[in-house]
């Protein structure tokens, strides 16, 4: 696209013209998901990341200075905002280790669940040795990544793991002692 096909595009896009509005989304599109893609991988957060960028840019179209820079930077930094913004926000979401029904059922009777309260849950990871009680407490409550716990603990990311891991075999062991199994 030129610059005065994009120029006319803005244009109609100021004066909130839908298919102005579809021709500059669709020429920026594959660029706007090649970038998003940096940032994260799944497919679906990668079109919401991109349409929320697209709503920004719609927004505030006039903001944009033709004589300050080209619109593809400016659209740039905005798509680029949105990513930090959306990756900092997926950081932040605790880690979640899916189990099947099945496998719930096979560590816990469902007459067992509702003894479970978080009071409980924290005195099982006192139960642990130290180093693994901590780890699993940072990885499973809190939400760290192992890169984060390794560094918090001076550590490496594969003692990290273990301990982790080590951490599930044990709060397993425990649990079942607790509150028996199906």
């Amino acid at each position: 696209m030129d610059k005065n096909d994009l120029r006319n595009i803005i244009f109609e896009c100021k004066k909130n013209d839908r298919l102005a509005q579809e021709k500059l989304y669709r020429s920026f599109f594959g660029l706007f998901y090649t970038i998003a893609k940096d940032y994260v991988s799944d497919k679906e957060l990668i079109i919401g990341i991109v349409n929320e960028a697209f709503l920004k840019i719609f927004t505030n179209l006039d903001a944009f200075d033709e004589k300050k820079g080209s619109f593809e930077g400016w659209s740039k930094r905005i798509l680029q905002n949105v990513c930090i913004d959306t990756y900092r926000k997926e950081k932040s979401k605790p880690f979640v280790d899916e189990i099947t029904d099945d496998e719930a059922q096979g560590y816990f009777s469902e007459q067992y669940h509702s003894k479970i309260f978080n009071e409980d849950i924290l005195l099982v990871f006192d139960k642990l040795p130290e180093m693994t009680g901590k780890v699993c407490k940072l990885f499973l409550i809190e939400g760290y990544s192992h890169k984060e716990i390794g560094k918090m603990m001076n550590i490496n990311e594969g003692t990290s793991r273990w301990h982790l891991m080590e951490g599930k075999k044990r709060l397993k062991d425990l649990l079942k002692e607790q509150y028996g199994q199906a």
